[in-house]
């Protein structure tokens, strides 16, 4: 139980720190397979099964929530006054490991050396996108006013950035930052957290739901759950099919690249 909760807190810092994917550090500590599987398939199978995928993914999820919540301002500061430091470290935990992703499959199939190239490839794209347009998304300023069309966007952005999440290499937290609502969602939990604390104070329901952002934060919700079980049912797929040799060579071709973003971020 500990170990799952411990490799659940692994992921849910790496979820917060743009250029670092959750889905790579998934791989790397072996738990990739069953969290697609069990999120993915979740609403279909046997409530035996439920219960199982149930247990499995509430270690998991605990760990990420503490992980998120404790260590948010640890990796900021170690960011902001040891970047290269802790970008070596991040480095040397990831590129040792990927040689185990693919262990006992064919790496001179043709068509594995070409999933390889291709999930280079695409995340190579993300990381020029980070280069050309991130800094120019980087706004601090809260968001005060929530519409409609804004509560739009915030679904898209959720669903988006959890498969992001669950994909290796790409980075949930960057392409938030890169559609303009990562510090809109950091500042969002933070009021929400804020106002739990204030909450006596508040003198009727809808000054609650205004204070907490809890729309802002229930509709980001919805399109993480979405984006979640729609992802994981489609990896899920093609690692349980004939094609899962080439996937994880998709995946390796992703992750090799996925490195370049924690560095360039340094030098942006």
């Amino acid at each position: 139980m500990f170990k799952l909760f411990f490799k659940g807190i692994i992921i849910g810092v790496a979820n917060i720190m743009p250029g670092v994917s959750g889905g790579t550090l998934a791989v790397i500590l072996g738990v990739y397979d069953k969290l697609t599987e069990a999120i993915g398939n979740f609403l279909t199978v046997p409530f035996k099964k439920k219960i199982e995928y149930g247990k499995f993914l509430l270690q998991i999820c605990s760990g990420m929530f503490v992980g998120i919540i404790l260590f948010a301002k640890i990796i900021e500061f170690c960011f902001t006054n040891y970047p290269r430091t802790t970008a070596a470290f991040f480095s040397l935990l990831i590129l040792p490991s990927i040689p185990f992703i693919v262990k006992g499959e064919d790496k001179k199939k043709k068509e594995n050396i070409i999933s390889f190239i291709i999930g280079a490839a695409i995340t190579l794209v993300f990381v020029f996108l980070d280069y050309r347009f991130g800094s120019e998304t980087d706004t601090k300023i809260l968001v005060q006013v929530i519409t409609f069309s804004y509560c739009i966007k915030l679904f898209f952005c959720g669903a988006l950035a959890a498969g992001a999440m669950i994909i290796p290499g790409i980075s949930g937290s960057l392409l938030l930052l890169m559609l303009g609502e990562y510090y809109n969602i950091l500042g969002f939990i933070s009021k929400f957290f804020d106002g739990v604390v204030h909450i006596t104070n508040y003198t009727s329901l809808s000054e609650i739901i205004h204070n907490l952002y809890i729309i802002p934060l229930a509709v980001f919700s919805i399109g993480i759950l979405i984006g979640l079980v729609l992802i994981a049912k489609l990896i899920n797929m093609l690692l349980s099919s004939k094609h899962r040799s080439a996937t994880l060579f998709f995946i390796a071709g992703i992750i090799v690249v996925s490195v370049l973003q924690i560095w360039i971020n340094l030098y942006k």
